[in-house]
């Protein structure tokens, strides 16, 4: 009888740890020999460690979670585009401010595609947030505006900051 409760009790301890280790990745389980650690510490980018967090915060069904991840990652990759049509703009502010005079037809001309970059991300994110709105229940939507409405420290289980219990 000694030995059962003693067996038991150091599966119970395993089981602990491996729960403790794996706290952030509640629905999808834990596979510690699959995943590869980044510099940040962590497992995965830290955006998905913080969707994760907010899963669990507005209490997203599996599907929910699905939708959402692939929303934001199709935000990802249209705003990365997006920054690689700025980037490819200081080239032409370079030969505008390079000559004697400044020239304002080239000026114009990369203000304009900053204008419009700026706008193609302001509406790449308003369509995700639709998106991401139109997923979620009205009781997700009340928590999710709370914890937007709180701030950043908000998303924590305790609320207030970092040194507040």
């Amino acid at each position: 009888m000694i030995c059962l409760a003693l067996g038991l009790g150091v599966l119970g301890f395993a089981a602990m740890r491996h729960a403790r280790r794996c706290r952030y990745y509640h629905s999808y389980g834990c596979d510690h020999y699959s995943r590869h650690w980044d510099h940040w510490g962590h497992h995965g980018s830290p955006g998905r460690r913080g969707l994760y967090m907010l899963f669990s915060r507005i209490d997203a069904s599996p599907a929910q979670e699905r939708a959402i991840i692939s929303e934001v990652d199709r935000l990802k990759s249209r705003l990365r585009d997006i920054r690689g049509g700025v980037k490819d703009a200081r080239g032409d502010l370079s030969a505008a401010l390079r000559g004697a005079t400044l020239d304002d037809a080239a000026l114009g001309a990369v203000l304009g595609r900053v204008d419009t970059a700026t706008s193609d991300a302001r509406n790449a994110i308003v369509e995700a947030l639709r998106n991401i709105h139109g997923v979620l229940d009205n009781n997700q939507r009340e928590t999710l505006a709370d914890l937007v409405d709180r701030g950043p420290w908000a998303w924590r289980r305790g609320g207030g900051g970092p040194y507040r219990m």
